[in-house]
């Protein structure tokens, strides 16, 4: 959904802006501009305005201003002058509610119910951070044999706005065991049932977060490592992660944080109480 940073043009951003944001109201059909004709118009005039259509509206956008995370604003406009509205970059370090019949749901819901039976999802929330997310995909791009894993993180509801906005951290590892090593704040776990475990019920319901790993090359885990141990002996290259089993793995403790990203917040309670948003 981001771009990465110094690869990617402000034609690509502010189509995937623009996309995203009529995505996230119904009433809109996707917008009809692409990415090549937006750097294209753009490199003409960097202080130009554009007009596109969604739907049966159509909008003017308006290129002034430098893309910047702090404060940049992209303004649009219909045609008529009954719709204004203007994004800010900083709404894409922001929370999405995601449709129970999108895909990304559908994905989730699977992982989520083979182990939490008795249990149903009230909302999937996509968290939404292009600083997090570039930083992951440097990582990604740089590594070989990454090893992508979708996998479960329980937390205290405390932890859940610092989680969004910077990553886990590594600082309070303790909080729940150290059994394979003193990695990220707590483990990753391939079953959402051992990370419910380690989440505090609110009101009844819990929140737990779907994380991005880039598991790589694992070893069994130690209570005394405080990285992973080296792939061979008397050798500098070390393991990406520990594991609690190298032949299945259920449990993975990163100790890197730019090898993780965290992707989703679930938000669930027992079946008997539940109400989906």
């Amino acid at each position: 959904i981001f771009p990465h940073s110094g690869t990617q043009t402000k034609g690509w951003f502010l189509t995937h802006v623009i996309s995203l944001f009529f995505l996230q109201h119904p009433g809109h059909a996707t917008a009809t501009v692409t990415s090549a004709f937006l750097e294209n118009e753009y490199q003409a005039d960097k202080n130009g305005v554009i007009f596109f259509r969604a739907g049966s509206q159509q909008y003017q956008l308006d290129f002034a201003g430098e893309v910047s995370p702090c404060f940049n604003l992209i303004s649009f406009h219909s045609a008529a002058g009954l719709k204004v509205f203007t994004l800010c970059l900083h709404l894409f370090e922001q929370l999405f509610f995601l449709l129970t019949d999108s895909q990304e749901y559908i994905k989730i819901k699977r992982l989520f119910e083979k182990t939490m039976k008795g249990y149903c999802i009230h909302q999937l929330q996509r968290i939404q951070n292009p600083t997090l997310w570039d930083i992951f995909q440097w990582f990604l791009h740089k590594s070989k044999g990454v090893n992508e894993r979708l996998l479960f993180h329980g937390t205290s509801p405390s932890h859940v706005s610092a989680i969004c906005e910077q990553n886990f951290d590594w600082r309070l590892c303790g909080t729940h065991g150290t059994m394979y090593g003193k990695g990220t704040r707590s483990y990753f776990a391939r079953d959402a049932s051992y990370s419910h475990e380690y989440c505090s019920s609110l009101g009844g319901c819990y929140r737990v977060f779907v994380a991005q790993v880039l598991a790589g090359d694992f070893v069994r885990g130690s209570p005394e490592y405080c990285r992973p141990p080296p792939r061979d002996k008397n050798s500098n290259r070390l393991y990406d992660s520990c594991v609690d089993d190298p032949t299945d793995p259920s449990i993975f403790v990163i100790f890197e944080k730019q090898q993780v990203y965290p992707a989703y917040i679930l938000e669930y309670s027992l079946e008997s109480s539940c109400v989906v948003l």
